[in-house]
């Protein structure tokens, strides 16, 4: 069985002989300084060169035991193709919004549609899964998107955002109906040019800031308009919320994605309990994969296999920090080694 036949029938509810154990890429980071020294293909000149970055990216599956491919390295991308001003960071630091292209959420009928074969940096991503998918074609190749509301976040600045969800309830629904249909185009882009999966990322939906009600009408509509454009493709989807998703359980449900993918904070046992019929995708402490000690690593990612996890993973992005020997400690228990 290789890897992309693994995960993708598990993504299908199709029996596998063991869990896969993966790092997506974009927000859940995929690259550490220790193999961008070993290729020379380092942060952050790698974020704008298709070439580098496949180099980055193939060379950390292959060091690590990770069991994907995934880019790009943050998840600012598709807020720079739409007017944001981004600072490319350094070797240990991914890059970061600086400037809001909005200033109210009443001016997103100033954004421009994305076209993601010209805009800001969509096009190396797409040239990126190109050639990832034609130099590794047993591996799983993972598209990136940021959520809608997350996505708003790096428009404009956050507190100012979760005002108007209260305050200006339909200028909000109409920039997060804007930007879903741009980044399911962006999604179909990915999938045109090689991607297997599709994993998006929404930290800022997190149940903690929205509770169940606001969730349910900020987000959910918009995360489930953008699965469902991705599955008219026939690629499966996996959503990746931080935090503790505890108030927003029952509304999880209704997710139509195939994976939901959760932080260090949730108990896989409690969340297979109550979000049945949904594979479940988690969630190694990224501190503990920083930080180690290796032992540890080791007992965590036992227990979670154990308690019925479905993809073993980090439980959010990567530090660049991170010892590969810690990633491989991980990996290794999934595959039984």
């Amino acid at each position: 069985m290789t890897e992309k036949e693994r995960i993708l029938r598990v993504l299908r509810n199709i029996p596998v002989d063991r869990a896969p154990v993966i790092c997506p890429g974009g927000m859940m980071t995929m690259a550490c300084r220790e193999v961008m020294v070993q290729t020379g293909c380092s942060w952050p000149g790698v974020h704008r060169d298709a070439k580098k970055m496949a180099e980055l990216s193939i060379a950390m599956y292959r060091e690590t035991g990770l069991e994907n491919l995934g880019i790009p390295f943050c998840m600012t991308v598709e807020a720079e193709a739409l007017g944001g001003e981004v600072e490319d960071g350094d070797e240990t630091t991914s890059p970061s919004m600086v400037k809001y292209p909005l200033k109210s959420v009443r001016q997103w009928t100033t954004l421009k549609k994305l076209d993601p074969h010209k805009d800001g940096r969509l096009p190396a991503i797409l040239e990126c899964t190109s050639i990832l998918s034609q130099r590794c074609p047993d591996t799983p190749v993972i598209g990136n998107l940021v959520g809608p509301l997350s996505l708003a976040t790096s428009l404009i600045d956050a507190t100012a955002l979760y005002k108007a969800l209260r305050q200006e309830p339909g200028e909000v629904h109409g920039l997060l109906a804007f930007l879903t249909e741009n980044c399911s185009r962006y999604g179909d882009a990915l999938i045109e040019h090689g991607a297997d999966i599709i994993v998006i990322s929404d930290p800022s939906a997190t149940g903690e800031i929205l509770g169940p009600k606001l969730f349910r009408e900020f987000v959910l509509p918009y995360l489930n308009n953008m699965i469902d454009c991705i599955h008219t493709l026939g690629k499966p989807v996996i959503v990746h919320i931080c935090g503790n998703v505890g108030s927003t359980y029952e509304p999880l449900t209704k997710l139509t994605s195939e994976c939901i993918s959760v932080d260090a904070l949730v108990n896989i046992k409690e969340a297979r309990s109550v979000i049945p019929g949904k594979k479940l995708m988690g969630n190694v402490s990224t501190l503990l994969l920083q930080n180690g000690p290796v032992s540890r690593i080791q007992t965590v990612s036992k227990n979670l296999l154990d308690f019925g996890v479905d993809i073993l993973a980090p439980a959010c992005g990567l530090s660049a920090t991170t010892p590969v020997r810690h990633i491989k400690a991980m990996t290794e228990i999934a595959k039984g080694k």
